[in-house]
């Protein structure tokens, strides 16, 4: 039986329940998953047939260190899904400023870099934005994600000059989207569309994580956006085991809010047959690995 390990973090030893789905369904396909918390068990690397970065979930509070940590895995030759390569392109929020290059659609976005100065007042004065979302350009789950406007960026401004000497910063143009229609996510393995689901913030909130209060909404996205998001996934020129593709719909076009390509939850209870495609992917892939990485 071929053993790949699930990276997780250290508060979740034991996997999510998301996770545990698709490992039920590998073992079922003659696959061995164990748990791996990433920053603590770098020995155990050379154990695994292939390492797929799931719930580690607190890799933005020591960036550096998950880098690292990969790298380690990549040097020693051990399958790493997605790459390093993937992983390091996508930590940074600036890829949004890249893939905007590209003719994706975003959010008007402000970026700000590490120790540098900038007034928030006159960011949002000039821009004439009412509203607008600052959060550091290395975050997760809203991690120190809040919104500003005219009549609180004098006041905001100190956690603004204290965020930037420890990242870099992006004020972004509040989409009220967000509140009144939902957030999608979806996502794909191996660059195919598996399911998608509708993320919506509580009453008052504009963060769409369930631990803020958010839930989910029994709805399914057109063919077209469907579409979209999968374009969105065709930029990437790398090979992906998993993508999440986070946007919004305003005025029938769709928004790319993020390309989660590290640690996604990717929903899996929310489609019958969603564990099965991944657990598949995962399967199609270490039909490529050497049996001497066993």
């Amino acid at each position: 039986m071929k053993k790949i390990a699930f990276a997780t973090s250290s508060q979740l030893p034991s996997l999510t329940d998301d996770d545990r789905l698709a490992v039920e369904c590998l073992q079922r396909q003659g696959v061995q998953v164990e748990p791996l918390v990433w920053d603590s068990d770098l020995q155990r690397v050379r154990d695994f047939a292939g390492i797929v970065i799931r719930s580690c979930w607190d890799y933005h509070l020591k960036p550096q260190r998950f880098l690292h940590w990969l790298s380690q895995i990549e040097a020693q030759q051990v399958p790493l899904w997605n790459s390093l390569s993937v992983v390091a392109w996508n930590l940074d929020k600036s890829y949004l400023r890249h893939l905007g290059e590209r003719g994706v659609a975003i959010p008007p976005t402000v970026w700000l870099q590490k120790n540098s100065q900038a007034n928030l007042l006159a960011i949002l004065n000039e821009r004439g934005w009412e509203k607008a979302v600052v959060k550091p350009t290395i975050s997760a789950t809203a991690y120190q994600t809040w919104i500003t406007s005219p009549a609180k960026a004098p006041s905001d401004q100190p956690a603004l000059e204290e965020m930037l000497t420890r990242s870099g910063v992006m004020v972004q143009q509040f989409v009220d989207e967000i509140q009144t229609h939902g957030e999608w996510s979806f996502v794909f393995f191996l660059k195919k569309y598996s399911h998608a689901v509708l993320k919506r913030a509580k009453s008052g909130d504009f963060r769409v994580q369930d631990q803020f209060g958010g839930y989910l909404d029994d709805s399914s996205p057109s063919a077209s956006l469907i579409a979209r998001a999968q374009l969105i996934v065709d930029v990437m020129e790398e090979p992906l085991l998993f993508a999440r593709v986070d946007g919004i719909e305003i005025d029938g076009k769709f928004q790319l809010m993020e390309l989660e390509l590290i640690e996604p939850l990717l929903f899996l209870s929310q489609d019958p047959l969603a564990s099965q495609r991944f657990s598949q992917a995962i399967v199609s892939l270490l039909d490529f690995v050497p049996e001497v990485a066993f």
